[in-house]
């Protein structure tokens, strides 16, 4: 599923005496894997984890998604990618539609068709607001009506009240769940989708057969024993904090298929839970772990230049559809003054930051859109590193080192405030060094930066909700769809709740995102986007940072390929090959 998602840089180190018993050495049939940490949860609709998905995607698809060769949305359940419908009579007057038909020949883990009433159930249990589905909620809420074709059991129409900017991705672009398996009782076919939107919740939360139902679609069952989805592969087991083991599916509806998310390589999928990254390479060098993913620069550029050991694997490192920024507290004191946080942009050397901790595999950000995508604005100029450049701004803030003790001060007729700023790290090695580096700079123009460093959960709870904060290191992860969702930056959204962290205020902006969903025209959209990023970029509402490359390893006893996509590949495509591959 698309999602936009944000994650202040956090990775706790974790002992590595996990998963220390060393696997079984490689066969032909199985791939083994490392992950950084469990997933918790394989249940994509209550738990659309980055970590999780490294796993689920093998067994839950979606009826459409996108190609990781061609980054093009592509039909994988559904006969092709619908195109939008004007509505212009009827109830449904002024909305847009779109009809989708299921393929003959997809099936279910039980041999029955996937059908309308599978999608359906899908779409309900999301909108059931007693599920735990809130993220793709806030998307699928969205839909106004799904009507079943009464003649063909695998089509039926999706309907929205409105020109929604991701209403394609919103109607093919979700995992699709068997209604046989999570709804055995088939409670949710005593409702209409109608039946499950905002006007209705009170009812509904009463309901007891539906506090049923979302009890036992919200439990570990469904997240850690009963997994199933109409992906190539399917579930066999969990030791916690060790392994996931996944199966080739035996007469597989795809079987032959050459649509990536459909296709079976290995025959098994061994999915080693090892967090320290040094035991973890060291399970690579001896073959008993196959893909590593997410390698430190460092580890990643010792080993692909050790001309005894590289031969032996393939380094890959794909563009990332996400970005690492800064957030600043743009209703702080201090931090208020445009003039301040343009002075802090320009003491972060971020080239200095991609050579030493990327190794130099990355690009140099400007804004909230990635420098990939064709919404990206080029014409906004990289934000250069200069302290004097930046002291000047300072200086035209009112800010002076009045008593030549090294820090600049502001003057008002209470009182005389110290230019002192705050930034959260959470102990994350990246995040650290970035605050280390700035600290440094900092000093050198006259501000005193403090570096705290606090548990990712209480700065969630603590600062980023109730704005009592100055500067946190974050994380800015986008998918491929072709329009991105920007309401963190409506000042609508500036409340407890709401995703804009920072407190962005900016009524042009404002405008311009409300533009969005209603502007057809591509060209046009693309015209906003490139505005609102020209907007957040003259008030520096964040300090953006880079773009990173995954820093991907495989041993070459695989054929394998790299993807922008999330986590950057796909092991069903990998065919073994035993030897190296040149």
């Amino acid at each position: 599923m698309f999602r936009i998602q944000y994650y202040i840089l956090s990775i706790l180190f974790i002992g590595s005496f996990l998963s220390c018993k060393n696997p079984p050495v490689n066969t032909e049939s199985t791939i083994h894997i490392r992950l950084k940490k469990d997933p918790d949860r394989l249940h994509p609709l209550v738990f659309p984890n980055p970590i999780a998905r490294e796993v689920y995607q093998y067994i839950h698809v979606s009826p459409a998604d996108y190609n990781p060769n061609t980054l093009q949305l592509e039909p994988i359940l559904i006969k092709e990618v619908p195109r939008e419908m004007v509505l212009d009579t009827g109830m449904y007057a002024g909305g847009i539609a779109f009809d989708i038909e299921f393929r003959e020949d997809a099936r279910w883990d039980n041999g029955s068709p996937i059908t309308s009433k599978d999608y359906i159930f899908t779409m309900k249990a999301i909108n059931l607001p007693l599920t735990d589905a809130g993220n793709y909620r806030s998307f699928t809420e969205n839909i106004t009506d799904i009507i079943a074709d009464p003649n063909n059991e695998r089509k039926c129409t999706i309907i929205f009240d409105h020109a929604y900017m991701l209403a394609l991705e919103t109607a093919v672009n979700i995992e699709l769940y068997p209604q046989y398996f999570y709804d055995s009782l088939n409670i949710l076919g005593s409702y209409t989708f109608k039946d499950f939107n905002a006007k209705n919740d009170e009812a509904i939360k009463k309901d007891s057969m539906l506090q049923q139902f979302a009890t036992s679609f919200n439990s570990g069952v469904f997240s850690r024993d009963k997994i199933s989805g109409a992906g190539p592969y399917q579930f066999v087991s969990w030791t916690a904090d060790q392994h996931i083991v996944l199966q080739k599916k035996e007469n597989y509806w795809a079987s032959n298929s050459t649509i990536p998310s459909l296709m079976q390589g290995p025959d098994k999928m061994i999915f080693h839970i090892i967090p320290d990254e040094v035991t973890a390479l060291a399970q690579l060098r001896t073959g008993n772990i196959d893909i590593i993913n997410e390698v430190t620069a460092a580890a990643y550029s010792e080993l692909e230049n050790n001309p005894d050991l590289s031969p032996k694997f393939s380094f890959f490192h794909p563009a990332l559809i996400k970005q690492y920024y800064i957030l600043l507290n743009n209703n702080d004191a201090i931090l208020q003054d445009v003039q301040v946080r343009k002075a802090l942009a320009h003491l972060v050397d971020i080239h200095s930051i991609i050579n030493n901790f990327e190794n130099g595999k990355a690009i140099q950000s400007v804004g909230p859109i990635h420098p990939l995508k064709r919404t990206f604005n080029s014409e906004l100029a990289p934000i250069i590193f200069n302290i004097d450049t930046a002291k000047a701004l300072l200086e035209a803030a009112g800010w002076i080192d009045y008593d030549n003790d090294g820090f600049r001060e502001k003057e008002s007729p209470t009182k005389m405030t110290k230019l002192q700023i705050e930034i959260l790290i959470t102990g994350q090695e990246l995040g650290r060094n970035i605050a280390i580096l700035l600290q440094e700079n900092a000093r050198k123009a006259g501000i005193d930066l403090k570096i705290t460093e606090k548990d990712m959960k209480l700065i969630r709870a603590e600062n980023v909700r109730t704005r009592k904060f100055q500067m946190i290191p974050s994380i800015l992860s986008q998918d491929l769809q072709m329009w991105d969702d920007m309401s963190r930056w409506h000042s609508s959204n500036n409340t407890p709740e709401g995703n804009n962290e920072i407190g962005y205020n900016n009524a042009e902006v404002d405008a311009l995102l409300d533009q969005i969903p209603e502007t057809k025209d591509e060209q046009q959209r693309i015209v906003l986007y490139k505005k609102i990023q020209e907007h957040i970029y003259q008030d520096q509402a964040c300090i953006f940072l880079y773009a990173p490359e995954e820093r991907l390893i495989i041993s070459n006893t695989w054929k394998a390929s790299a993807t922008p996509k999330r986590p950057g590949y796909l092991a069903n495509t990998f065919q073994y090959v035993g030897v190296p591959v040149n």
